[in-house]
Parts: structure tokens; sequence; C-alpha cells
């Protein structure tokens, strides 16, 4: 899996999120760095989003996690011919966070797949059915695993790492 660019949350993703830990494993794959991680500002968060994509010189998957599901779905409003796919794990209610940009309220045009807990207290699960229908991106429930961060227990969170590399070869095989 190469090509991939991770987009942490709100208040970035500490050193035992998934995110992190995943870095730590294949440190060839990029990183969003925030001068801010604590506001909630999609277009301020999507900016180094939208600069790293522009200077790839290869569409990349973006695996993104709460907030940052919300700044790549913004930054493929923008460059979608720079994506090859979106990862979007537990992504948070954008009405939750009191965004209002209507760019993320319609279809994308990239492909991906959302990831997602019933139980997440960042997206009820009728949010999260919602959102998957406007997004048009197919939904993969897991079950009760809350916000599936550190928080919640999943540190490295393996199970994760092989829905990746899954998506990943289904993107290979329908190229």
């Amino acid at each position: 899996m190469n090509n991939i660019l991770l987009v942490p949350g709100l208040y970035d993703s500490g050193p035992l999120h998934w995110q992190t830990l995943w870095h730590q494993q294949h440190p060839h794959w990029l990183r969003i760095e925030q001068a801010d991680w604590t506001t909630p500002d999609l277009q301020r968060w999507a900016a180094p989003v939208l600069e790293i994509l522009q200077n790839s010189p290869e569409p990349l998957t973006l695996v993104a996690h709460s907030f940052g599901c919300l700044a790549s779905l913004y930054a493929a409003t923008q460059l979608p011919e720079k994506i090859s796919s979106l990862f979007l794990v537990a992504p948070a209610d954008p009405e939750l966070l009191g965004v209002q940009e209507g760019l993320i309220y319609h279809p994308t045009s990239v492909s991906g797949r959302i990831i997602a807990s019933s139980n997440d207290p960042w997206m009820s699960l009728d949010r999260i059915c919602l959102w998957s229908q406007r997004w048009n991106l197919p939904l993969s429930l897991l079950g009760p695993l809350r916000h599936i961060n550190a928080e919640s227990g999943h540190g490295e969170w393996p199970e994760g790492l092989e829905l990746l590399r899954w998506h990943c070869q289904q993107l290979a095989n329908a190229a």
C-alpha cells in the first residue's frame, strides 16, 4: 500500500492512536500536520490536505479519522483528480461540529468507503446512514466500537489495517 495520506481528526491522533501506529509501521506514508488541532475550521483544515495533493505526482488514498474525514471530503470537492480514494473512519457529524460548508453535503465524485461504529458518540447510527447516502459512499458498519480511536481501545487496530489493505486491493482490481 503506497500513496497513502493520513488525515487525523481533532486534537491530532495521539501516540497510541491507530493512525500514529500505522504511520510508524509505514513511515513512507504521508501525514497531515495542522497549525491548530483544536479548532474545527473546515477550509483551514483542508488547506494542508490540498497542498499535499497539489504537490503529489500521483493520486493519493486519504485515510482519515473523525473531523479529518470532513476535511478530506472537502478536499475531494476541490481536487478529485488527485485522490484515488477515500477511506473515512468514524467521521464526525458535520452538523455536530457546526460545519455549514455546503460543498460536503453532496455526493462525492471520488470513490471510497466509510468505516463506522454503531455507537459512535460523534455520529449516531441514523446519521452515519444518512451521510453515507448523501456522500454516495458505501458504509462498512463494524458494530459497537465507539469512536474507533485509542480511547475506545483500538490502538494498533489490525482489523482496520486489514480493511484498508482490502480497500486498496479492490481499487487495484477495478483499475
